[in-house]
């Protein structure tokens, strides 16, 4: 199945899944939602595809959809809350890294010698891509916070700002993570390919997130 298709699959699942969290479990579904993205995003950036002749790394839904559970809580309960958020973040993407780092350094059995070797392969060259994936979700995800919350008091409007934060904190941060993973690895050129596709993709699932944020404005607390 081509790949683009997937990740539309993979976008709708993303969606549905916040809505459905935060209707049944509110804010807790919140977070245990974040929780679950962020580890997929950690997982999933290490490896890339290719769509329209455009190289990409995966995760960046999962990602994306982490400021979209954002923009509800500022929405739903206020910009304070997104402190636990932020923190929550770092507490699981530091986890994250730290089991996968430990479970490269275990030894491996012979069994399963060739898997191993190639897990810790995949891992030795992605120090940059870990490092660039953690940069740019909390830093992004510090300007998003502030950034739509000015626009919710200015304008009051789920659908200006979510629209208008997508569109600046995604280019930051797809820049910040171009430069920081494949600087001096990649040829210029390419960056500027990997930068283009992963902003054009976060602005789809920054802007299909306009739905859930609406929706959960409608879910009361109970």
């Amino acid at each position: 199945m081509n790949s683009l298709y997937l990740l539309i699959i993979e976008l709708i699942i993303c969606i549905i899944s916040i809505i459905i969290f935060y209707k049944n479990y509110k804010l807790v579904g919140l977070y245990a939602y974040t929780i679950a993205s962020i580890i997929l995003s950690c997982m999933m950036s290490f490896k890339m595809i290719t769509v329209y002749n455009y190289d990409m790394n995966l995760g960046i839904i999962p990602l994306v959809t982490t400021f979209i559970v954002a923009n509800i809580i500022i929405q739903k309960i206020g910009p304070e809350e997104t402190k636990k958020h932020l923190l929550l973040t770092v507490i699981v993407l530091t986890v994250s890294y730290i089991i996968l780092l430990l479970i490269k350094m275990m030894s491996a059995s012979k069994i399963g010698l060739f898997t191993s070797a190639s897990y810790n392969n995949i891992f030795d060259n992605s120090l940059r891509i870990i490092f660039a994936n953690i940069v740019t979700i909390l830093y992004s995800l510090i300007l998003n916070n502030k950034l739509y919350y000015y626009l919710k008091r200015m304008k009051n409007n789920i659908i200006i700002s979510n629209i208008f934060s997508t569109i600046i904190i995604q280019f930051i941060s797809s820049i910040l993570f171009g430069i920081i993973a494949y600087t001096f690895i990649k040829e210029p050129i390419d960056i500027i390919k990997i930068i283009m596709i992963r902003y054009l993709m976060s602005l789809v699932v920054g802007l299909a997130g306009t739905v859930a944020i609406i929706t959960t404005k409608y879910i009361k607390e109970q």
